[in-house]
């Protein structure tokens, strides 16, 4: 798609969800605007927030369900991409950042299943992606939007000391990264938990 300057560069999240008992998978992209809070150290935590959301619901994903958060997070302190895209994201020069995301019931944890690729390019590019991160299994995207988080506070405490402006900001990055490192910390003790039981139930047999 050409870039027209009357649109805003974008953010967009292309979700393909494995729903229990059906066949097949179910396709999702939704997009906004890139600024100011279209970056992956912010929209990795939204992201995050859809899949604890399944956690402690104990739900399987659905299209349905993910819809309903995208909804939900429109008008968020952080907002999350919600108007519908049709387009083919990897062709178009208004994505600075995709994130392709799939979704399936979870495992024995109680978390879903998810494999995620984090794409970014710089505003006006021909869709020559300058990074490309390849996230595999719930700990991998946790350990990652931790750092995109960290790294973005550090980033906007660094940039308060001359734009005293930045400061609400740099307050949500703070909150957003200790909000993610419970939701990774609840994860871990999961993990525990169950290799506690697989260990007990080794010793048993």
């Amino acid at each position: 798609m050409p870039l027209n300057p009357r649109f805003p560069f974008l953010a967009v999240v292309s979700a393909t969800l494995s729903v229990p008992g059906e066949e097949g998978a179910v396709a999702l992209a939704y997009s906004m605007p890139a600024a100011p809070f279209g970056s992956a150290a912010w929209q990795l935590p939204v992201l995050v927030g859809y899949l604890n959301r399944l956690h402690r619901r104990g739900d399987d994903p659905s299209p349905e369900s993910f819809a309903a958060y995208a909804q939900s997070r429109a008008e968020a302190a952080v907002p999350g991409p919600a108007h519908p895209y049709p387009y083919a994201p990897w062709h178009d020069r208004r994505v600075t950042l995709l994130l392709d995301v799939s979704i399936t019931a979870g495992n024995t944890l109680g978390w879903p299943q998810v494999s995620m690729v984090v794409q970014e390019q710089e505003p006006g590019e021909p869709c020559g992606w300058a990074r490309t991160t390849r996230l595999h299994g719930c700990r991998e995207v946790l350990d990652h939007t931790v750092c995109e988080i960290s790294a973005e506070h550090a980033r906007l405490a660094d940039r308060t000391r001359t734009t005293p402006s930045v400061r609400g900001v740099r307050d949500l990055a703070e909150h957003t990264g200790t909000w993610i490192r419970q939701v990774r910390q609840a994860y871990r003790a999961d993990l525990t938990l169950r290799r506690a039981a697989q260990v007990r139930t080794l010793i048993k047999g």
